[in-house]
Parts: C-alpha cells; structure tokens; sequence
C-alpha cells in the first residue's frame, strides 16, 4: 500500500522513537511476548488476580508502538487489531487501578496527566460502554484527590489546570455524568476555550479552538524529565491525541456536522478512526475484564 498520509512534522521524532523502541524492546527482547506469557499465568492462579505493576502497562504499550509504526508506514489494513488492543488495555489497567483503590480511604495511586489519557482512549475509538465507564472513574478518582489534598498539593498533580480538567469537563458533559471536580489553576486558555465550544455548529468558531488545542498539545508533546513531566510522553498521545479526537468522535455520535479541523495533528488520524473496523477482542484482555468482574462484582467496564 503507497502511503498516502500526511503527518504533523512534529510527529517526526516520535516516529523515530517508536522505532528504537519496537528495535530495542521487541526485536531483541520479545517484550511483548514476555509480558502476554506473564499475564496468561497470572490468570490462571487462583484468588484474587495479580500480576506485576508493569505488565498490563507494558502490553498496551508494544501494541501502541505498533499502531504508531503501522500508522507511520500507511499501512492502515493492519491497524486496527494493534490500535483497538493497545485502548483497551491501557482501559482496564485504568480500571483496575482505578475500581481497587477507590474502596482505600488514602489510596491514590492514579497519576495526574496520564491517567486521564488512558481513561479517554474508548471514546476516541466510539467504544461508548467503556468510554461511559472510564469517565465515571475518572471523575471519582477526581473527586477523591479533592478530599485527600490540600490546594497546594493538587496544584501540580489533579488540579493543575490542563488535560485532566478538560476531559473531566469533557467527559462530564458528554456522558451527563455530574461532577463538582474544580482545578486548582485556571484551565488553560486553548482547552477552556474548545471545552466551551465542542458542540459548536460554526465551523470557523471550531477549526480555530481546535487549531489552538493542538498547537498546545504539540507544546507538551515532549519527554519527561525528572523535574517535569508533561501531558503527552506517551507516543500513542502524541500520535493519536485523544483529548481532541474524542472530540470528533462525540461529535459523530451526537449527529454534528464532521468539521476538518485544518490541522494534520487532528485531521490525519481522525481520517483513520473514524473509519476504523471493528476487530475481535483480545483474548487475554477478555479473560483480565472477566477476571475483575469476578473480583469485584461492583467492577464497571
């Protein structure tokens, strides 16, 4: 297949990266292979389910690779199955983390920026059960953090002021799930501005709040460091930004008109989601969802 696809020029880097990763921890390591085999056992062994801290993590990350690597090639006739695999494992380790640790009156084990992102991949993908799911979550998980933490505390974790505020106001909406969720900064402009307008049927009102959202994704679109951490380290989010694609997606369901945005950041993947097949669901992220039901019959997915 020639491919036809034009990407962000910002992207270029992270496609690299995908490849020194596919290199390092596939090719030579089978990492993915590892990290299946690790699952498989664990769920056979009886009790309560446990694997490792990284393994879920790991799992959907080699698949995510693998979609930004297909996705990079034009190769989009084998997308699907890597792209739906790597959303739904990132879920249910959301999930998981999410259903065990709400029950702990001082747990909160859920990290600020990334979580939310792994919490928005079923709406950007139309999986509206899950999506509905880990939107609930992620606003309990929100709403916890408010009563554990002091202002000062949430200021640079669940109440600073960027993608999590947005997708919890996104979600909120989108879902008419209520929430008393309030950031400790104001939300930034570019997201507070697309937050207020995401039902618009201006087109011109739409490409520029979502033209300015992705000009502020690229700006934290960056590795981080061990005095910063940014929104979007993950190459899937950089790849396929969520927050803004979950955006077209609801738009789509909700019968709005399908705007372009003008911007490859948006545009280009969106071309492929919202085109995207359906596949069958992995078998071992079958097994994990049953798996927690059977844990915890209170478990959502």
């Amino acid at each position: 297949m020639v491919n036809t696809l034009v990407w962000h020029l910002s992207l270029k880097k992270t496609f690299r990266g995908c490849e020194q990763w596919w290199e390092s921890s596939m090719v030579q390591r089978d990492k993915l292979g590892t990290e299946l085999a690790r699952l498989e056992k664990d769920l056979q062994q009886e009790g309560r389910f446990r694997t490792d801290a990284s393994t879920i993590y790991l799992i959907a990350q080699a698949y995510a690779i693998q979609a930004c690597l297909l996705s990079a090639a034009g190769e989009i006739e084998r997308l699907a199955q890597p792209l739906r695999w790597s959303v739904a494992f990132r879920a249910l380790d959301f999930l998981k983390t999410a259903s065990r640790s709400l029950p702990i009156a001082d747990a909160q084990p859920l990290t600020s920026l990334w979580s939310s992102m792994a919490a928005v991949g079923p709406t950007m993908v139309s999986d509206w059960g899950r999506g509905r799911s880990c939107a609930s979550y992620l606003i309990e998980v929100a709403h916890k953090d408010m009563r554990l933490h002091v202002p000062e505390t949430r200021r640079t974790g669940w109440g600073k002021g960027t993608s999590d505020a947005f997708l919890i106001g996104l979600l909120s909406d989108a879902y008419s799930l209520p929430t008393h969720y309030q950031s400790v900064e104001p939300m930034v402009e570019p997201l507070a501005r697309l937050l207020a307008v995401w039902r618009t049927l201006d087109g011109d009102e739409f490409r520029q709040a979502m033209s300015e959202a992705a000009e502020y994704h690229i700006s934290r679109s960056k590795d981080g460091t061990d005095r910063n951490k940014y929104e979007f380290e993950k190459s899937i989010d950089r790849v396929y930004p969520g927050e803004l694609l979950a955006i077209q997606a609801l738009r789509r369901r909700d019968g709005l008109p399908e705007f372009d945005t003008g911007h490859l950041l948006v545009d280009t993947p969106w071309s492929i989601i919202r085109h995207l097949p359906e596949c069958e669901q992995h078998p071992l992220a079958e097994a994990l969802e049953q798996r927690l039901r059977l844990d915890d019959h209170a478990f959502q997915s």
